[in-house]
């Protein structure tokens, strides 16, 4: 396994991480029921095989991960490994709120110190939530205590506001969205490298897109893999663009399968910075200027159209509707529709009232939009 330092600190960690929120589960609807011998074998395997970080959160599998990971970590496998959860800041609503999900949280996981604690999907509302609630007052304390040893957080926005955060607080280590063909997707390669530059240890989250990079990829992509110098798969590809960045501290992966932790192993023991030509460079532009021509919405996901007064979760519709067609997965856009999204949210409750379309600055036709994506994402629901 090959290690990488964690930005400024002393510590240096496995540069693939184990995303804790995709283990596989004994029942394809409900995302509770994690396959806790399968799922232990495959986190143990991983660790035995020199993975030292592990990556949960408060809400991963319906709040179901942490708990498994609590319990899969006993019998000395705590001590062998870096671990990072998350606060769920949209849930937090006043100063003791953040006390409160934090004790439940070193209770799930059965420890009495989260090493890295990461303030969860960070955008504009969580931002202000972190400000009005005194949440960073809330890790200095902890921090001091010996609670957490390092303080992070995660991020869906825009590249300004990434900036700003980082600039805020002296954080040890940020979570970012990043992949070859979201490489200017919210914070982007720009973020990776300004948070780089400024000592921040950067994990990657995303790297395949769900997975989306390495099934079902279309017969084009695959042409282009096939002229590359190197024998790979697409994952290999995917994963390989990444690592190739010396600004990288880790990639997290949300392995569901035993073969899936083998070969994602076995890949991150080999050195992968700087491996790729000016050559492979092009490779990765053409294959990502190929998937966004199969883009159906021009979407930037800046969120500028929520709230909804219907509480649908527009950005992330449109999300699932293109996805379906980019990377050839509507079976894997409609089982998220129907399970992360509730009935009374979907598409099919727009009023057309008009006022998301006003605030778009993409004018998006959204009413209409929500329509179409209904159809494709609600069916046989």
């Amino acid at each position: 396994m090959i290690y990488r330092r964690y930005g400024k600190t002393d510590i240096k960690i496995s540069q693939l991480g184990f995303g804790c929120m995709r283990f596989p589960i004994t029942d394809t609807n409900n995302p509770k029921t994690i396959n806790e011998s399968e799922s232990k074998r495959m986190l143990h395997y991983a660790v035995d095989n020199g993975v030292n970080y592990l990556d949960t959160a408060y809400t991963y599998h319906m709040e179901m991960s942490e708990r498994f990971v609590g319990k899969a970590l006993k019998g000395g496998y705590r001590k062998k490994v870096y671990l990072a959860t998350k606060m769920p800041v949209w849930l937090v609503k006043s100063k003791e709120d953040s006390q409160k999900y934090f004790d439940e949280q070193l209770r799930r996981l059965q420890t009495d110190r989260i090493d890295m604690y990461l303030l969860h999907s960070l955008g504009k509302n969580g931002w202000k939530t972190v400000q009005h609630c005194d949440i960073l007052g809330f890790l200095d304390k902890m921090l001091k205590k010996g609670k957490m040893r390092f303080a992070g957080f995660s991020y869906h926005d825009e590249l300004s506001l990434f900036k700003e955060i980082v600039d805020a607080y002296p954080w040890a280590c940020c979570l970012i969205h990043l992949n070859y063909v979201d490489d200017d997707f919210q914070a982007g390669v720009k973020g990776l490298e300004y948070a780089h530059k400024k000592g921040l240890a950067v994990v990657i989250m995303e790297p395949l897109r769900g997975g989306k990079l390495a099934r079902k990829v279309p017969a084009e992509v695959l042409n282009m893999i096939k002229q590359s110098r190197l024998r790979q798969t697409p994952a290999e590809f995917a994963l390989r663009w990444l690592y190739n960045r010396p600004e990288v501290s880790c990639v997290l992966s949300g392995m569901s399968s035993m073969e899936q932790v083998k070969e994602n192993i076995t890949f991150a023991s080999e050195e992968h910075v700087g491996t790729l030509s000016a050559q492979d460079i092009a490779l990765y532009a053409r294959a990502r200027q190929f998937y966004r021509t199969r883009t159906k919405i021009n979407c930037t996901q800046c969120g500028y159209c929520m709230p909804c007064s219907q509480n649908i979760p527009i950005p992330f519709v449109l999300e699932l509707y293109n996805d379906a067609y980019v990377y050839n997965a509507v079976e894997n856009s409609q089982w998220m529709y129907s399970v992360f999204v509730k009935p009374e949210n979907r598409g099919d409750q727009c009023t057309e009232c008009g006022e998301c379309e006003e605030k778009c600055p993409q004018k998006i036709p959204i009413a209409e939009c929500m329509k179409r994506a209904h159809e494709v994402l609600g069916q046989d629901l």
